[in-house]
């Protein structure tokens, strides 16, 4: 799981798709999983998927806490509605293809206007882990990012001792760069963390 939206973070600004987006018609698939932005009517899956996952996620998302409400996951929805109306950020749900059920969240964040990057964080819950969900979901929004928002370079930024999310990055192809010291901080502690990249252009077929 890697650091992704919520409405803590602060300092984002907004990124200018190269052509009008429409979160209705945005759906992104490869047949195993599928994306689509989310919508406030997630706020039940979103609740449960993030109960039945605390003892995973609490280490490494700093909105993930012990007491966690359906009244937060509300607030989170609506203000990812929001983001997606200015451009401050884009937050997808992942699902099974197979059947629609909700399995997680990926999303663009953390926009640096003048040098065209963002952010890529992803989190899947606990009943869909270890099936390479946040691998397919990253592979599938990095070059939605290059393509529709025009972005050169997407980070994915995940703690060294966050083994899953640190290997579920490397399964996507993107370039290890290596290890930035003291980069993350999650509750009050601070976190080296492994840095891996796309550009335009770096996307080739999954190799899980």
């Amino acid at each position: 799981m890697t650091p992704a939206s919520t409405p803590e973070i602060m300092g984002f600004t907004t990124v200018a798709p190269i052509r009008p987006l429409d979160p209705q018609r945005t759906v992104l698939t490869d047949g195993v999983v599928v994306l689509r932005p989310v919508r406030e009517s997630d706020a039940d899956d979103v609740y449960a998927s993030v109960r039945e996952s605390l003892s995973e996620m609490i280490a490494w998302l700093p909105w993930a806490h012990a007491d966690y409400t359906r009244e937060e996951s509300v607030s989170w929805l609506s203000l990812c509605a929001d983001h997606w109306r200015t451009g401050r950020e884009y937050s997808f749900a992942i699902g099974d293809a197979t059947d629609g059920s909700f399995c997680g969240a990926v999303g663009l964040n953390h926009f640096d206007h003048d040098t065209h990057r963002a952010n890529l964080g992803y989190w899947v819950r606990a009943s869909k882990s270890g099936r390479g969900m946040a691998t397919r979901a990253a592979r599938l929004l990095a070059p939605w990012g290059t393509d529709v928002l025009n972005l050169q370079r997407i980070e994915i930024v995940a703690a060294v001792g966050n083994t899953r999310s640190v290997r579920a990055a490397e399964k996507t192809g993107a370039l290890r760069e290596g290890i930035l010291r003291r980069r993350l901080r999650v509750h009050g502690n601070q976190f080296d963390a492994v840095v891996f990249s796309f550009v335009k252009g770096d996307f080739c077929q999954p190799t899980e």
